[in-house]
C-alpha cells in the first residue's frame, strides 16, 4: 500500500506555489500511516456483494467513530461518501461535528448518549441522536416541545448487551412517549449484539428473539417508515437474519472480518487491510555481544549485532506490550523488535537484513511477500485488532494513497505553517 516518500531533494511546490505534499512530508519525522483508499472502496464493494444475498439488500452505515478506527474520520468519510455509502455512524457529537465541518453531507447517526448541554448542537450539525433511556427521551421531549419540524431520533433497546439501551420492560413506555411527542419522530429502532463474533454463542439467538418482540410492539405504519438495525460487522456478514433495513459496518470496512481474527479473511470475501504503518531507519549502530538494549535491558545481544532505530513508539500506538514479541519488515524480511518499545522510538535487530540508514520499515502492512497484520500485533500485545488500529492513528501523519499515488497528507503540520 502506498509508495515510499521521496527524499527532500525531490520535494517541490504545487501548482499554486504553496508547499506541496512532498514538501510537507519532508518536514515531518520519517514515520507515517498509509490509508489505502482503493482498499477501502474494495471493502465496501465486497460487503455490498455479501449483503446482496438478502431479499432486500440493506443500506450500509460505515462506523467512523474513534477517528475512523485510527484511519482518520475526515479522509475516510469523504472517500466513503464518494463511494456511495448510505450512512455514517459516530460515538460522539464532536465526531459528527468534525465530519460536518469537513463538508460531508451524508446522514450521520450519533450512537452515544447526549448531555442536555449538547442537544442544540445536533440540529446545528444535522446529526441524528440515538436515545437509550427514558430519561434521555424525556429530555429530548422537553427540548423539542413547540418545534416546527420534529427531530428524527433512533431508539436503542437493550436486548442483552447490558450496556446502552432502553430496558425491555420499558419499551412500551418509550414508544408511548415518542407517539405523544410532536417534536420527536421515531426514525430508527436498533439494538446491539454482545457476541456476534462468536457464531455459536447462545446470546445471539436470544437477543434476536427479544428484538423481534420489540418489533412486534410497533404499529404497522411505524415499522414501514423507520430504519430497523441490529447487525454490526460480524452479524451483517454471517447472520443474514439480523440485517433488517440497515447494517452498521465497523472493523470490516477497514479490512478485517471479526468472526475469526486468526483466519485470513481474504480467501472468503476479499477484504483488504486499509492501514499500513511505515517508518525509516534514522540511526544504525554496531554493538558487541552482551549489550543490553533500551530501558530495562530486556534484550541482551548474544552476538555482535546491528541495531536500527525507528522513530515510532508507544505514544504513536505501537504498544509497549509488543516488547520482545513483535517483528517488523525490513528489505522484505522479518526482523525482531529489540528491547523495550519506548515512547517515541523502537529498536530493531537488523543484523541479518543488511539494512542501511533511511531504509523503509513496515510495522503494520505488507513489504514484498511478507505481511504484519493487525491480528498478529494484537496477539503479541494481548489485545484485539480494534485497539491496535485505533491507537496506531493517534499521532502519526496519514497519507491517503491510491495505487501508489499520495492524494492527500494530513498532519498537525498544515500547509499554512510551511
Amino acid at each position: 500500500m502506498g509508495s515510499n516518500p521521496p527524499p527532500p531533494s525531490e520535494a517541490g511546490p504545487d501548482a499554486e506555489g504553496a508547499p506541496g505534499v512532498d514538501d510537507l512530508q519532508a518536514a515531518l519525522r520519517p514515520a507515517w500511516v498509509d490509508v489505502d483508499l482503493a482498499a477501502l472502496e474494495n471493502n465496501l464493494a465486497r460487503i455490498r456483494e455479501r449483503l446482496a444475498g438478502s431479499p432486500v439488500p440493506p443500506k450500509v452505515m460505515a462506523v467512523v467513530k474513534a477517528d475512523a478506527y485510527g484511519h482518520g474520520a475526515v479522509g475516510v468519510s469523504r472517500a466513503l461518501e464518494a463511494a456511495g455509502v448510505d450512512w455514517l455512524g459516530v460515538a460522539l457529537l464532536e465526531e459528527g461535528a468534525e465530519i460536518r465541518r469537513a463538508g460531508v453531507q451524508l446522514p450521520v447517526l450519533v450512537l452515544g448518549t447526549a448531555r442536555p448541554e449538547k442537544i442544540a448542537l445536533y440540529a446545528r450539525y444535522r446529526l441524528t441522536p440515538t436515545l437509550s433511556s427514558l430519561a434521555e427521551l424525556l429530555r429530548w421531549q422537553d427540548w423539542t416541545a413547540g418545534q416546527r419540524e420534529p427531530q428524527p431520533v433512533h431508539l436503542k433497546v437493550d436486548t442483552g448487551m447490558s450496556r446502552l439501551g432502553v430496558a425491555m420492560d420499558e419499551v412500551p413506555r418509550a414508544l408511548e412517549i415518542l407517539r405523544g411527542s410532536p417534536g420527536l419522530r421515531l426514525a430508527g429502532l436498533l439494538s446491539h449484539f454482545g457476541d456476534a463474533d462468536d457464531l455459536d454463542s447462545p446470546r445471539n439467538p436470544a437477543q434476536e428473539e427479544r428484538f423481534a418482540a420489540v418489533l412486534d410492539l410497533l404499529e404497522p405504519g411505524e415499522r414501514e417508515g423507520i430504519l430497523i438495525h441490529m447487525a454490526n460487522s460480524a452479524a451483517a456478514l454471517h447472520r443474514p437474519e439480523s440485517r433488517f433495513a440497515l447494517v452498521r459496518i465497523g472493523i470490516s470496512i477497514y479490512g478485517l472480518d471479526p468472526v475469526d481474527e486468526t483466519r485470513d479473511p481474504q480467501p472468503r470475501m476479499g477484504l483488504q487491510p486499509v492501514m499500513a504503518v511505515r517508518a525509516r531507519i534514522v540511526q544504525l549502530r554496531e554493538v558487541p555481544a552482551g549489550t543490553p538494549l533500551s530501558y530495562g535491558g530486556r534484550t541482551v545481544t548474544r552476538r555482535r549485532s546491528r541495531v536500527a532505530v525507528v522513530p515510532v513508539g508507544y505514544a504513536d500506538g505501537y504498544a509497549w506490550r509488543l516488547t520482545g514479541r513483535a517483528e517488523a519488515l525490513v528489505r522484505g524480511r522479518r526482523v525482531p523488535v529489540a528491547g523495550s518499545v519506548t515512547m517515541d522510538m523502537t529498536l530493531l535487530d537488523v543484523t541479518e537484513a543488511g539494512a542501511e540508514l533511511g531504509d523503509e520499515v513496515v510495522l503494520l502492512g505488507r513489504q514484498g511477500n511478507e505481511e504484519i497484520t493487525a491480528t498478529e500485533l494484537a496477539a503479541h500485545a494481548g489485545t484485539i485488532s480494534w485497539e491496535i488500529l485505533c491507537h496506531l492513528g493517534l499521532r502519526l501523519p496519514r497519507r491517503y494513497v491510491r495505487e501508489g499515488r499520495v492524494e492527500e497528507l494530513m498532519s498537525r503540520f498544515s500547509r499554512e505553517d510551511m
